[in-house]
């Protein structure tokens, strides 16, 4: 594996990452060897690269802040890196559709204030957090280093 440093992925990508994995928004391809995941709002689509112990993504987090964003963990979870409870299934519900672009915008990009608001509308509040931790702990302790891609990010209006 690559000997690069990674910083740990911020819990609110978490919750994105979960919400691509219930939605469906998450496409491994070429053996695995590659990935698209769909943005929340279904706008853009992000190309995640994977070699070896190597991920790399277009995303902003991962490009510019050089951690794992949530189409990273996302991808993980799709390939069983990252493993979910048994009982995970009925709380991903809560996950699906959630626009977690539009989410962000109304608050501002205080991302702790959007999943705030998020956890209130559930009513499973302390369960998803659970998860969630559940999740977070296990991506950053995974042996993975982290790169930026310089693959263009795809526009919903340029699909082919």
């Amino acid at each position: 594996m690559p000997d690069i440093l990674r910083k740990p992925t911020p819990i609110a990508k978490i919750y994105e990452a979960l919400s691509a994995v219930a939605d469906g928004r998450v496409e491994l391809r070429g053996s695995e060897s590659k990935a698209i995941v769909t943005s929340s709002a279904r706008t853009k689509r992000y190309t995640v690269m994977i070699s070896g112990g190597l991920y790399t993504s277009n995303d902003n987090a991962t490009y510019w802040q050089h951690y794992a964003g949530y189409p990273i963990i996302a991808v993980l979870i799709k390939q069983g890196r990252i493993s979910l409870p048994l009982d995970s299934q009925l709380l991903l519900e809560h996950f699906r559709n959630v626009n977690w672009k539009q989410l962000n915008t109304d608050n501002k990009n205080h991302y702790d204030k959007a999943v705030s608001q998020f956890l209130s509308s559930t009513g499973h509040a302390a369960e998803i957090e659970k998860l969630v931790r559940n999740v977070y702990e296990q991506a950053n302790s995974l042996p993975f280093a982290v790169k930026g891609n310089r693959k263009p990010i795809i526009k919903m209006s340029q699909r082919q």
